[in-house]
């Protein structure tokens, strides 16, 4: 009897070993589809459908003077680097600003930090001349506190004004990595892009959530599925007549050129290269490819 039940936990366990084995097989093979599909469509994005309008609104690919507005010295190359040399790389008549608007100043470095903005916008292709890290006092690096946005507002304002800007690029209500100060740059330029009837077109860069930040090119497949009507027909049919509904949103893929300009461009920011920061450069869909949406024009309220 006692041998009955030795033979049948036996067999037992080599069914559940079989039976967990075939799971981590599936697993394993789903894993290398998706890999091998978002592979596919970072290149397809990348260097097939990249001058689509359908994919890269004319708002952006024939812009002359393109703005991005950030919070800290590296954010534009941690986080906006795909879609800022998606416009400048592709269209050498665009001139690329950059201010940023404090100069991570938190940990008392902030100047040292101002000099090394300078070589990531050399690396990213923003004019050097319009590559400001500002540094006032009412918007100094504080991850404790909301900017104000009106201040915000008038600093956008006068560089749209002085640089002839005809698209701005900045954070979205979640400013991506969640900051406060990331938030308080969107409240304001997106609060101006909606109801200033003289505000450029403005698109805002989607935040996910923080599994889905750190995967990789494995949520191209689903952040691809909304523009998938618009990739197919990017591929299969000429772009005649340009719907005016293409212009709510773009996705805008790194080419393998465009990748390491971004991690050069991340080198430039020594103060802020650790283990960890080098990782995110691999892993993160951010330096990969950037999904914006474009701030509705409403004259009576914000478009938040």
């Amino acid at each position: 009897m006692a041998s009955w039940l030795v033979a049948r936990n036996h067999v037992t366990s080599l069914s559940k070993s079989k039976a967990v084995r075939r799971y981590v097989n599936l697993l394993l093979r789903l894993l290398i589809s998706l890999l091998i599909l978002s592979i596919l469509l970072q290149l397809i994005l990348a260097y097939v459908v990249a001058k689509d309008p359908r994919i890269l609104p004319p708002a952006l690919r024939r812009a002359k003077n393109l703005l991005i507005v950030t919070a800290h010295p590296d954010d534009e190359c941690l986080f906006f680097s795909p879609a800022i040399l998606g416009v400048l790389d592709r269209n050498p008549d665009t001139k690329g600003g950059l201010i940023v608007l404090s100069s991570g100043n938190n940990y008392g470095i902030g100047e040292t930090r101002k000099v090394e903005l300078k070589g990531s916008c050399k690396a990213l292709s923003i004019d050097p001349a319009r590559c400001l890290a500002l540094d006032k006092p009412d918007l100094q690096d504080n991850p404790k506190v909301w900017w104000d946005e009106d201040v915000i507002t008038t600093m956008v304002k006068d560089y749209v004004s002085k640089w002839k800007v005809d698209v701005i690029l900045t954070f979205d209500s979640g400013g991506v990595s969640g900051h406060i100060n990331h938030r308080a740059v969107s409240a304001a330029v997106s609060h101006y892009a909606s109801t200033d009837a003289s505000a450029p077109p403005t698109y805002i860069l989607t935040t996910t959530s923080l599994p889905r930040k750190y995967t990789f090119l494995l949520d191209l497949p689903l952040t691809s599925l909304s523009f998938s009507w618009r990739i197919f027909k990017a591929l299969f049919t000429p772009a005649n007549v340009i719907d005016e509904s293409y212009e709510n949103k773009a996705l805008v893929a790194s080419t393998w050129s465009m990748y390491f300009k971004t991690r050069q461009a991340f080198r430039s920011h020594e103060t802020q290269y650790s283990w960890d920061r080098n990782l995110y450069m691999i892993v993160s869909r951010y330096v990969w490819f950037n999904d914006l949406r474009r701030v509705e024009r409403s004259p009576t309220k914000s478009a938040y």
